[in-house]
């Protein structure tokens, strides 16, 4: 991803977004902001989530990488395209 610029970035996450049903859709939205706040702590502390990691059957130590940058542009494209959903601000 660190080679795609943020055109490409939004191109996937169409393809593949609008390939989900309104249900599937709905419920990634709803779960946007669970998934940004578990990638920063991620980012931000990963020896802090191991027991999650574990937990989702996943190695710490062999998960591939991703800096802060190409996340914040990852999260910029999908916080554009994701609906907010009742009860978010």
């Amino acid at each position: 991803m660190s080679s795609r610029s943020p055109e490409a970035i939004q191109d996937a996450f169409y393809s593949w977004y609008d390939g989900l049903t309104d249900n599937q859709q709905e419920g990634f939205a709803e779960a946007w902001p669970l998934i940004k706040d578990a990638a920063l702590d991620l980012l931000s502390d990963k020896d802090s989530m191991t027991g999650r990691i574990a937990d989702a059957g996943l190695d710490a130590d062999t998960l591939p990488g991703c800096t802060l940058k190409n996340w914040q542009a990852l999260q910029a494209v999908l916080d554009d395209i994701v609906p907010e959903t009742n009860g978010e601000a």
